[in-house]
């Protein structure tokens, strides 16, 4: 095969002008951009007439490639939106008037909200059963003056469109002025499915769908996914929901258990707690960084009318009392450990710290605080 070639002019880092381009441009007419390679440079980004590669080239002459399988993943997914958007007008009268495709999913936006479950079973359908016809889809050029002659088109034609205007038909379902990619017939989309539909702007639904090769890859995905489940839970397919919610009900059950012996505990070992502190220039020190899981609970009893305290975990702390003012020790704290970072009120502040720090650690850092409130 003959190599292709084009000639780049570089406009900055990575920026190469393109003259008479053979790439699709990002989001033209809603659809994806092409992409492939030139010379050893992959292309990141097209734009009208400028290409973006991930490495810098010399201007001149180079040869191309264009990723063909990403084209035929767009022509899959360009003629379902078409078909999908005129079975939505024919059958409904719901009018196409928002459309983009994406890496993992093409949306089209509906102008009506709260769409039923059985309208939307019905689309589904209908695109499907056209994928299965097989129906040739064709693609005519006319001149403007005869384009402006169809009659009852779903989509009108754009009025910056000044020579001829190409149309894509797809036998008797639709008719669309576009320049965008498009399968031969059909059945090359092989499958459709809608995997979401919301709401938007008040008065729309955007819907989000997969065609072909990517519906397949969801389906594959999805069925991994229940299989998995299915060993976990030692169920059948239809069992997992239930499966999962008594899961659900017993963790939740578990947590609250956990939850109230900690709370024991804590209230258990707060006053043994409270004889560790240290005493430091009137400053009645406590400070707790061993179990993650008393951290929010311990505070609770504690008595903070008599205490600093200081607990967290990892590099997370709280610094509490109601005697001494926690916003002016985390200030000075801040001051002289420019890497730590906090702020807060008077009887409640936060503190985060660079690193993990040890206890004997924490205890100089909470002194250093205190020292430079006192000079």
């Amino acid at each position: 095969m003959e190599n292709k070639k084009i000639n780049l002019k570089k406009i900055s880092d990575m920026t190469y002008e393109v003259l008479n381009s053979p790439f699709y441009v990002d989001g033209k007419g809603g659809q994806l951009g092409d992409r492939g390679t030139i010379a050893e440079a992959n292309i990141v980004e097209v734009k009208e007439n400028i290409v973006i590669l991930d490495k810098n080239l010399e201007d001149g002459e180079y040869t191309y490639s264009i990723n063909e399988k990403r084209q035929e993943d767009i022509r899959q997914q360009h003629t379902a939106q078409h078909i999908f958007s005129a079975e939505a007008y024919n059958n409904f009268g719901l009018n196409t008037v928002g459309f983009r495709m994406a890496e993992e999913y093409t949306t089209v936006d509906l102008d009506q909200k709260d769409i039923s479950k059985e309208v939307i079973e019905k689309l589904e359908e209908l695109v499907n059963k056209d994928i299965k016809a097989d129906i040739l889809v064709e693609e005519e050029i006319y001149t403007n003056e005869e384009a402006h002659k169809f009659e009852n088109l779903r989509k009108a034609i754009k009025e910056k469109i000044k020579g001829d205007v190409r149309f894509i038909k797809i036998g008797d379902v639709d008719i669309c002025a576009c320049a965008g990619f498009h399968v031969s017939r059909t059945s090359e989309i092989e499958i459709f499915k809608i995997i979401n539909h919301e709401n938007i702007k008040g008065n729309y639904t955007r819907f989000y769908f997969l065609a072909g090769d990517r519906a397949k890859n969801d389906y594959n995905k999805k069925h991994d996914i229940i299989k998995k489940l299915t060993n976990t839970f030692s169920c059948k397919d239809d069992e997992i929901l239930e499966m999962l919610d008594k899961s659900l009900k017993e963790k939740a059950s578990v947590t609250a258990e956990l939850k109230s012996l900690g709370m024991r505990y804590a209230e258990l070992m707060a006053k043994d707690f409270e004889n560790t502190f240290i005493d430091y220039k009137d400053f009645k020190i406590l400070i707790y960084n061993e179990n993650e899981n008393l951290v929010g609970i311990l505070p609770k009893f504690i008595n903070l009318d008599k205490f600093l305290l200081l607990i967290g975990y990892n590099t997370s702390y709280t610094l509490m009392s109601n005697i001494y003012d926690c916003k002016e020790i985390i200030i000075n704290i801040v001051k002289n450990f420019p890497n730590i970072k906090g702020g807060g009120g008077k009887n409640k502040g936060n503190i985060k710290l660079d690193k993990a720090y040890n206890r004997n650690e924490l205890i100089e850092i909470i002194k250093k605080g205190i020292d430079s409130n006192n000079e």
